[in-house]
């Protein structure tokens, strides 16, 4: 493996230039990191919270209860700390008991509480009514979100999200946490607080986690933010990250992109879809390391009851939809219990889409006298077009998210229709052309997965949206060793000798029971690889190894 193949997946990622490939490979805090002030209303957002400063009114930061919102209310909570300002609430919905952003009933209490001004992350643009009952109360709420926005906004004091109209930021994909660390930016610049001009800096770890885990492009500015982010995640000093990466079983210093994405983030998750993610935000803000100790061991169990609970909904979904004849199933599955956590359903959607069925997923669930659900993508369309088609605001309770996840809430007595709706709705709006199959960047043999390949590849690194792992063709390998492995065997794991006699492993999670049931995966034969190249620090020493995408024989 050539230096001449990183020029060719640089290409390949439309960076042509010396510029677009210096900025790529070498990013530069300086250099890529936006002005803050180049968001629609930051000028306006900044005046009301340091006026609420001067004043001492009562703030309330209201986030949502993922791995995004969680991490930008420790975000903006951490700041008014380092300015000793304390007048303030941190308020973050109950994930299985309240709905979704703002309510009547929050807005309602925070008013009576003395509140003067609310600011939301990761939510609100969608909260009409909220918002409305907030003015009416002499609540002021500034809106930061990143989510797509509607036609109309609601009345806020103020909003910060680069995607409504008229808004020229110059990256429009930051994630929640994202655009709150470019508030507490302009906040800096134009407050005396005498902050180290670096403080900020100490937030990235932060960001990072948020970043990667919500799945926004990893292009532009967030690529910086990433990057930069996960160099601090590596020296993190705080005990709760430093306790989560020991229960987690994480190196440290040899985080990336995929711990965040694969083991972070899902555990920051699995407080806010199993209990309450106040227990996430605790974790992440306390100083006590004992207390940071037993807080990461309860997530590492709430963890596990997630996956259980997955797993349980899966082999719901499989035992229904197996029984459907694969030309008979529907363009959109629809499919739910009243059983179901509304909690874990988003992770039972990515599960069915991904893995086997390739279309649309909506799963729903019951949450008191709602039924609350979760949608997944296949990339054919975009679901909040999808949902608004379905019948949008006079349809759904709330609905709303990205083009490639989101949720969704209806009354009880309508999720007969669910179906039905979306449907038809699938049949009239416009879809997107996937590509077929995945192109591999390249043809590569077994020998040329070494120490070197990897250095060239890590250069490309964080990957993720945007920016996928180069795919590689190893055509015609013959299979030195074959196993399954995990729970009933779900895993695959094949090894290929190289010239030398060492055996490089390849990897195929939740793969070995359907995926490539037509392909004889049996030491001897000879197979076509399509693989990712990745390093594994789960052993005592770093392994090098494939991550399977497709096999054929």
């Amino acid at each position: 493996m050539s230096d001449d193949l990183l020029n060719q997946l640089l290409l390949a990622r439309g960076i042509e230039t010396p510029e677009q490939r210096e900025k790529f490979l070498t990013p530069s805090y300086l250099r890529d990191i936006y002005d803050a002030f180049l968001l629609k209303d930051m000028e306006k957002v900044v005046a009301r919270i340091l006026l609420a400063i001067k004043n001492s009114e009562k703030i309330i930061i209201f986030s949502d209860y993922d791995a995004d919102g969680v991490p930008g209310a420790v975000i903006l909570s951490e700041f008014f700390k380092k300015i000793n300002y304390t007048n303030l609430e941190v308020y973050i919905p109950n994930r299985h008991t309240e709905s979704y952003g703002l309510s009547e009933k929050s807005i309602q209490e925070f008013a009576d509480n003395g509140a003067k001004l609310v600011i939301t992350i990761d939510c609100g643009i969608t909260d009409f009514t909220e918002v409305k009952l907030a003015n009416k109360l002499n609540l002021d709420v500034i809106i930061t979100d990143h989510h797509l926005p509607p036609e109309t906004l609601p009345e806020a004091y103020a909003i910060i999200n680069p995607k409504q109209l008229g808004d020229t930021y110059p990256d429009k994909m930051l994630c929640g946490s994202g655009v709150i660390f470019k508030v507490v930016q302009a906040l800096i610049r134009r407050g005396e607080f005498n902050l180290d001009k670096n403080w900020e800096k100490t937030l990235l770890d932060l960001v990072a986690i948020a970043t990667i885990s919500d799945r926004v492009p990893l292009t532009d500015e967030n690529r910086a933010l990433a990057k930069f982010g996960l160099l601090m995640l590596q020296r993190s000093r705080r005990p709760g990250l430093r306790a989560l990466f020991s229960a987690a079983k994480l190196k440290q210093e040899n985080l990336n992109e995929d711990d965040v994405g694969f083991t972070i983030g899902p555990r920051i998750n699995s407080a806010g879809r199993m209990s309450h993610a106040s227990e996430a935000f605790f974790l992440l803000t306390t100083s006590n390391i004992a207390e940071a100790q037993e807080m990461a061991k309860h997530l590492e169990k709430k963890n596990g009851e997630r996956k259980k609970s997955v797993e349980k909904i899966m082999e719901t979904c499989e035992a229904r939809l197996s029984a459907i004849a694969e030309a008979d199933l529907p363009a959109v599955i629809v499919i739910g219990d009243e059983s179901w956590s509304p909690g874990v359903l988003g992770l039972g959607a990515s599960r069915l889409v991904e893995n086997k069925y390739q279309r649309p997923v909506f799963v729903w669930g019951a949450n008191g006298n709602e039924i609350k659900g979760s949608c997944r993508s296949d990339g054919s369309v975009n679901l909040v077009d999808l949902m608004r088609e379905a019948g949008g605001e006079q349809f759904f309770t709330a609905f709303g998210g990205h083009a490639m996840a989101g949720g969704f809430s209806i009354s009880p007595e309508k999720v007969g229709e669910l179906e039905e709706r979306l449907l038809k709705a699938y049949e009239k709006i416009e879809k997107i052309k996937k590509p077929e199959q995945v192109e591999p960047d390249a043809v590569i043999s077994i020998d040329d997965v070494s120490e070197y390949a990897w250095h060239l590849l890590e250069q490309l690194a964080p990957f993720g949206t945007g920016n996928p792992k180069p795919v590689f063709s190893l055509p015609n390998l013959e299979i030195a060793q074959a196993k399954t492995f995990g729970n009933g065997g779900i895993h695959l794991e094949l090894g290929f000798q190289k010239s030398s006699g060492a055996i490089i492993c390849a990897i195929g999670f939740f793969t070995a029971l359907d995926k490539f049931k037509n392909v004889k995966l049996e030491v001897g034969n000879r197979i076509n690889l399509t693989a990712t190249l990745e390093k594994s620090y789960f052993k005592r020493q770093p392994e090098l190894r494939l991550r399977i995408v497709d096999i054929t024989a």
